[in-house]
């Protein structure tokens, strides 16, 4: 398989699963978010930024980091 389509397709198939689970620890975070406590609140409201930062960068880090990468070439020895 060509580097530029194992790239494209690996990423498709992880990123699901990032975004699957980044989506949960959202959901579970929000009524955190929303309590009128001001100790609380500001701590979840990082965290879900921390999670949207780092889903969106999984996507074009890891694209990136495997494009840098020179490919190798296996041996039957």
């Amino acid at each position: 398989m060509p580097q530029e389509e194992a790239i494209e397709k690996g990423s498709e198939i992880r990123f699901l699963r990032v975004v699957l689970t980044s989506l949960t620890a959202i959901g579970g975070l929000i009524p955190l978010a929303l309590n009128p406590n001001p100790q609380i609140s500001p701590l979840a409201l990082v965290l879900i930024g921390g999670l949207i930062s780092s889903t969106v960068l999984s996507r074009i880090g890891t694209a990136v980091k495997y494009k840098l990468i020179p490919p190798t070439t296996v041996s039957n020895n």
